[in-house]
């Protein structure tokens, strides 16, 4: 009869942590990445995300869509350099709104963090977007912790850019270790 208690006082404790929970949510972890059109002022990209123990730092990214394959046609690599910037440059400063929720049950959302923040310079790499290896130009936005739970999370275009409306481009959400 002690081993039962036992049992369901630990089975309780589970529950309570949220550990079962997050077995059956289907909310996202990072690395998330979600299309934006920079070319138009005000265009926004949203996602709702589960940020667990594993990563709780999060670094926030645009990604400028350089090669692709089945993509017809190269991009202009020129206009590309210039708007992210050749080299150790920072090129065209982008203005975005990072907008931060935090969503607990059975509450309204709580306000977590709303930043307005000029973006500059470039990293190149490669990444994924549905099984396809893409090579693109990543501009940095900002990055922060999220302590486990759930964020509803919002990048707003505060400048048109028309010349970017040919490069596919990404809000991107990925994880890192480490204090800010």
């Amino acid at each position: 009869m002690i081993k039962i208690g036992v049992i369901i006082m630990a089975l309780v404790s589970f529950l309570n942590a949220g550990w079962f929970a997050n077995l059956f949510d289907s909310t996202p972890t990072p690395p998330i990445a979600v299309p934006i059109d920079l070319s138009k002022k005000g265009s926004t990209a949203e996602v709702v995300i589960r940020s667990d123990d594993s990563d709780k730092s999060r670094y926030f990214s645009i990604y400028f869509v350089m090669d692709a394959p089945g993509v017809s046609g190269a991009i202009d690599n020129y206009l590309l350099e210039t708007f992210t910037g050749h080299g150790s440059g920072q090129g065209i400063k982008t203005p975005v709104r990072l907008t931060i929720y935090r969503i607990k049950k059975d509450k309204e959302p709580i306000l977590f963090l709303d930043k307005t923040i000029e973006a500059a310079g470039r990293d190149s790499t490669a990444f994924e977007i549905n099984g396809q290896k893409v090579i693109y130009r990543d501009r940095y936005i900002y990055a922060t912790e999220l302590p486990e739970g759930k964020y509803r999370i919002r990048l707003k275009n505060l400048q048109d850019f028309p010349e970017l409306k040919e490069i596919e481009t990404y809000f991107a959400i990925h994880g890192g270790r480490g204090k800010y």
